[in-house]
């Protein structure tokens, strides 16, 4: 782990000579789109159905993937993921959305459609476009918000936003979790295009986590509201999830990035208090996985949950980065490599690829099974460490 910590080059050919080969070899269904993991021993859970919030999230990790330089594999892999999600989004010959799950030949399941599913494919055409030009990729984009501003769009409150799903648009409770991917798609949609148009769907979304999601009083993030935007009061509305406080830093730093000085909202100050909640009450302060970040506490800092899944270890190494941008202090780089070092070494199988998802306080595996969804977290993370390492 000394390697990873001292020499810029580790994580990139970790990451594209190792990683990313290892689940190409594995995920890829050739009668369509991806599996949905690996069992510990990394061997596809094989399987005819395809939810498409996975098929987007490979696609994206393959795209991008493919625009560091990978191997022509990787986009390969990339072209595969698309032309899936292509086939995916037309039933009898009319767009209606992307369904949750379908068969990899395009049969449906589960026919709800997900704000979050929409967004992620939304993320996934920004980086397939930047990985092939792709014209289509841009329509479907387009067309995916379109769907959600014609059939989920809130247009019942001041504070706006979009409903969890379709039909069923009175679900509760709602969550701030898809608007937090939606605004990461479309910043992601700006990047690649430059279009303002998606940027002003950026500050849409940013108007609502200032709005709604930060809880003033207390500098963290809540997730759960009921169906005007009131904080849920109920047990979901104690809930803090140090992941997406971590998550949300990178972002606004993003969009603080991409809107410039101009915006008339200054950002900075709401990151560090995030960043501040999160590192304050979210890491583990006791054990063996000391550092390492939890499921989740209350408003006040108590735990709830101190067992560690991987995707908010990877958000709090995009946080650090993040706030090393911001503030151009050392300590949070190191902080940042520090932190890929000790996931690696308390959450990787001895493959290096693989991982356990789910562990407990003391490091006792949760799960054996391994939800390819995840690698878009482990990608994005370990890419930004790789830029700001050869930056």
């Amino acid at each position: 782990m000394s390697t990873t910590q001292t020499n810029p080059q580790p994580t990139r050919l970790w990451l594209l000579e190792h990683v990313c080969p290892y689940w190409h070899e594995r995920i890829v269904d050739l009668q369509g789109g991806f599996f949905e993991g690996l069992d510990e021993d990394g061997r596809a859970l094989v399987s005819p159905l395809k939810t498409v919030l996975n098929q987007a999230r490979l696609t994206y990790v393959f795209s991008h993937a493919s625009v560091m330089g990978g191997s022509s594999a990787m986009r390969g892999a990339a072209d595969h993921g698309f032309d899936f999600l292509r086939r995916a989004s037309v039933l009898a010959g009319r767009f209606e959305g992307w369904h949750r799950t379908t068969t990899n030949h395009g049969e449906i399941v589960d026919a709800a459609r997900d704000t979050y599913d929409q967004a992620f494919v939304i993320f996934a055409m920004a980086w397939y476009h930047r990985a092939s030009g792709s014209q289509q990729a841009l329509l479907l984009a387009e067309q995916a918000y379109g769907f959600l501003e014609s059939h989920l769009a809130d247009t019942g409150t001041d504070e706006g936003g979009f409903f969890e799903e379709y039909p069923a648009t009175d679900k509760l409770p709602r969550r701030q979790n898809p608007h937090m991917h939606l605004l990461e798609a479309v910043l992601a949609m700006h990047a690649a295009t430059g279009h303002g148009v998606w940027l002003d769907r950026a500050s849409r979304l940013i108007a609502l986590f200032t709005s709604v999601f930060l809880d003033e009083k207390t500098g963290s993030l809540a997730e759960f509201f009921d169906a005007s935007w009131q904080r849920d009061q109920g047990a979901p509305g104690l809930v803090r999830e140090p992941g997406h406080q971590f998550e949300w830093v990178w972002l606004l730093h993003q969009y603080m990035l991409q809107a410039g000085p101009t915006t008339g909202v200054d950002l900075e100050p709401y990151a560090s208090r995030l960043f501040d909640f999160g590192s304050r009450y979210g890491m583990d302060a006791v054990g063996p996985l000391q550092g390492v970040v939890i499921d989740a506490v209350t408003p006040q800092g108590l735990e709830l949950a101190t067992s560690k899944l991987l995707w908010p270890q990877t958000e709090y190494i995009k946080a650090c980065i993040a706030r090393y941008e911001a503030t151009q202090n050392p300590i949070f780089r190191q902080l940042a490599v520090s932190h890929m070092a000790r996931m690696r070494s308390h959450f990787f199988r001895s493959d290096g690829a693989n991982w356990t998802n789910h562990v407990a306080r003391d490091g006792a595996a949760l799960v054996t099974q391994t939800p390819s969804r995840v690698l878009y977290h482990l990608f994005l993370a370990a890419s930004e460490l790789v830029r700001i390492e050869e930056a």
